[in-house]
């Protein structure tokens, strides 16, 4: 059986290649694997949090050393995860300004052109 630190590590790494993959996602402008990848993402990082804090109450007293190093892999690894999540974050944000202008465009051009409607003489 694994150790308690042992899984956490593991759970991280996996958000941490969840994360590497909703980057690429993103970039193919694949958004509805996007939330499926970032569904499962969140489940590991709820398992990390659980993890960790299991670890928090068993090693403290007994190892906190252990803990210490743990901590600093646990740092880490969510740094990473973090500046990915920047990238992320603006990849989308660059989508949303990109589809809002081009709402923005259809509405005006719609605007415009009612008066062009020959049917409609008042």
């Amino acid at each position: 059986m694994k150790t308690t630190h042992t899984q956490l590590i593991d759970f991280l790494d996996k958000a941490y290649l969840l994360t590497q993959e909703a980057l690429k996602a993103v970039q193919v402008k694949d958004y509805n694997k996007l939330n499926v990848i970032l569904d499962n993402r969140e489940r590991a990082i709820n398992i990390v949090n659980s993890l960790s804090e299991n670890l928090a109450l068993h090693y403290q007293k007994a190892n906190p050393q252990l803990v210490k190093e743990i901590n600093n892999q646990v740092t880490q690894i969510i740094n990473k995860i973090a500046s990915l999540d920047e990238i992320i974050e603006s990849c989308l944000e660059f989508e949303k300004n990109k589809t809002q202008f081009e709402i923005a465009k259809t509405f005006k051009n719609k605007e415009n052109l009612k008066g062009y409607n020959l049917n409609n003489l008042k």
